[in-house]
């Protein structure tokens, strides 16, 4: 039996030889291609220095108050470009890249609304925005905004929340949305590093499947092919997880502007479509200056769906604060 023995050792070394083989081979195919992606698709705005760390904020347009969107778990500030150049023609814009996401750096730190808001307050006082803000929050971008409000009220003129998440749906709807167990994903962010997402074209698949130019895509493509994006996915939807499962409901919002953009149109049970809008008209009622508009024509992606009516919502706001 000893050659048996000896034909599985050696069976074994080769085996193992090969996968290193392949691993190092799929490595320096994910760095060269990252490498090519981004010398193609170059940051639009620029990068600030925030705790150690360069994020991504790029303003465009004159005038006053800025306009800030926060968009949802894993989004890419490129991904809203249509409503953020429709917005800079009216008043400065500003999208922006949480770290690790689009063409921020990674961070080790926490991920929870409350360190999003602290970043994004260092992040405007380094990028040196210093006027009213009007914040537009998407999605879980909804909770940051309110954070950040709670926390820096004096610079908050207006807010839009565009089908927004409620920091108690863990507990009050049918079904939560979240994603942080997600064992697929999991599994991707291990494998994203040695080029075998970039492969397998899913990444490529998926962005095809949403609304934007053929240019559009391809940014996007580029951004969501980083290594170390899907391992960030991961880690701010198991946050968010813990950000919409509060004991207590959102701060009130005094007289503050607010517009609640909510989809009209829904893919789910009747139960969590009305858990959902029982959510959104509280959300609405934060405000004694809230007012709730259906976008009828949309799902959750509002800004794909409907853009001119999330576009005027934004300049209504815009031409109230300055009114004020």
């Amino acid at each position: 039996m000893s050659w048996v023995l000896r034909i599985f050792k050696w069976f074994s070394i080769g085996l193992l030889g090969l996968i290193v083989v392949t691993l190092v081979a799929g490595r320096i195919y994910q760095v060269t291609s990252e490498s090519d992606d981004l010398a193609r698709h170059p940051a639009p705005g620029g990068l600030v220095a925030v705790d150690g760390r360069l994020m991504h904020i790029n303003c465009i347009g004159q005038g006053s108050p800025t306009v800030i969107f926060e968009l949802g778990v894993g989004s890419s500030s490129t991904s809203w470009n249509n409503v953020h150049k429709r917005v800079s023609q009216f008043t400065r814009a500003c999208a922006y890249d949480r770290p690790g996401l689009g063409y921020s750096e990674p961070t080790d730190q926490p991920l929870r609304s409350s360190n999003v808001a602290e970043r994004l307050q260092e992040l405007l006082r380094a990028a040196k925005i210093e006027d009213d803000l009007v914040l537009v929050g998407w999605s879980a971008g909804g909770v940051y905004i309110r954070e950040f409000y709670r926390r820096y009220p004096e610079r908050v003129e207006a807010m839009l929340f565009v089908d927004s998440s409620h920091e108690q749906q863990a507990n009050r709807m049918p079904q939560s949305s979240g994603g942080g167990s997600d064992p697929m994903l999991g599994i991707a962010s291990r494998l994203a590093p040695f080029g075998i997402v970039r492969m397998s074209g899913i990444l490529n698949q998926r962005v095809e499947r949403g609304a934007g130019s053929v240019e559009l895509k391809s940014q996007l493509k580029a951004v969501y092919h980083q290594s170390h994006i899907l391992k960030t996915v991961l880690r701010e939807s198991a946050a968010f997880d813990l950000d919409i499962n509060a004991a207590q409901p959102p701060s009130p919002l005094g007289d503050l502007p607010l517009i609640v953009l909510t989809r009209g149109i829904s893919d789910s049970s009747q139960q969590e479509s009305d858990a959902r809008n029982q959510l959104q008209q509280e959300l609405t009622l934060l405000s004694t200056n809230g007012k709730q508009i259906i976008a009828s024509e949309s799902g959750h992606h509002i800004y794909a769906d409907q853009p001119a009516l999330l576009v005027g919502s934004v300049e209504d706001l815009v031409l109230l604060v300055r009114e004020r």
